[in-house]
């Protein structure tokens, strides 16, 4: 039987799975303007790929009346959350057919906020919404808890993975023999954020392979010292390490919108660059309204990902419940 690869998130897509289910009480009177922005990104996503989405039996006709045009598909399924990258399960490759990995997801760990939703096992249903069969993984992780260049490496956080809240007497090489299940022949431990809100901790939230052979990172300088130390860590380890190749990483700093121009007091808000998604042809991010970094952020993505289109799009509302377009 063909090894289990997971591809780069720059390799062709037949589509792109996004939910439409905003009904928790956790986007209160902002739900409307999460819903603009959501729109905005299903649309913009479909300029370039088709989209397929999600939606539960009492959203559908919501659905409908958002006129998201023929290249978006809208399919009843019991799904509760956007975060599809992280309740989903991660498409990878066996030769040539296509598998979906359960990877056990728990809720971000279980969190008070996220028990007994029954969205959460959406993995489960993968032959009937996904058309594939299901591969499980033998810990419990998420999408965001790593990243892959496609070509044996993976970034992962010691904060997230190793975390108590999901695989509790677990090392880090137990960890690094299930993602070799999966092509995951070298990987890069980060310290990650403990502190970071819900998801303990996401690589996806602040480093990104590139197209280029760059891993792009970004800094969070102003934050509070111990964050900002944690955060210079992960640099220097990036910096002095190399991939399943041999190859040392070759890292470009991607600098944070500035906090005078957040849009959001929310504990949770995260505005990075660097959770975006690529799609093909094209590479979407947010925008942050702080114009100076916005055009170097998407610089540094145009270099990351030559020849293909970079568009940035606001999603203050969205990025005020803790994650990012690739989320």
């Amino acid at each position: 039987m063909s090894e289990i690869r997971i591809p780069a998130e720059w390799e062709p897509h037949c589509c792109c799975y996004l939910a439409w289910a905003l009904q928790h009480r956790e986007w209160g009177s902002d739900a409307k303007a999460v819903g603009d922005e959501l729109r905005n990104v299903i649309m913009t996503i479909a300029e370039f790929e088709p989209v397929r989405l999600l939606t539960p039996s009492n959203h559908i006709d919501d659905a409908k009346r958002q006129s998201f045009g023929s290249n978006v598909e809208i399919i009843e399924v019991p799904v509760d959350d956007i975060w599809m990258r992280d309740i989903a399960p991660t498409l990878a490759r066996r030769g040539k057919e296509i598998v979906a990995i359960d990877w056990n997801f728990n809720g971000w760990g279980n969190t008070p906020a996220r028990r007994s939703r029954a969205g959460d096992r959406l993995a489960g249903l993968a032959r009937r919404v996904f058309g594939h069969s299901i591969v499980n993984s033998t810990i419990i992780a998420e999408g965001g808890a790593f990243i892959t260049n496609g070509k044996g490496t993976i970034i992962a956080t010691r904060s997230c993975l190793l975390n108590k809240n999901r695989n509790p007497n677990v090392t880090a090489r137990q960890i690094e023999r299930s993602f070799a299940e999966f092509g995951g022949r070298h990987v890069i431990w980060l310290d990650g954020n403990p502190k970071e809100p819900i998801t303990s901790g996401h690589v996806d939230g602040y480093v990104m392979f590139g197209e280029s052979g760059e891993v792009l990172v970004e800094d969070i300088s102003g934050i509070d010292r111990i964050t900002d130390s944690m955060r210079m860590r992960d640099i220097e380890t990036l910096r002095s390490s190399i991939d399943a190749e041999g190859k040392r990483l070759r890292v470009r700093i991607v600098e944070p919108p500035r906090e005078e121009f957040w849009n959001s007091k929310s504990a949770l808000f995260a505005p990075a660059y660097l959770n975006a998604y690529v799609a093909n042809g094209a590479v979407i991010a947010g925008r942050f309204g702080d114009s100076e970094r916005d055009e170097l952020a998407q610089s540094a993505l145009r270099h990351a990902f030559p020849g293909r289109e970079v568009r940035m799009i606001d999603i203050n509302h969205i990025a005020a419940g803790g994650g990012g377009i690739r989320c």
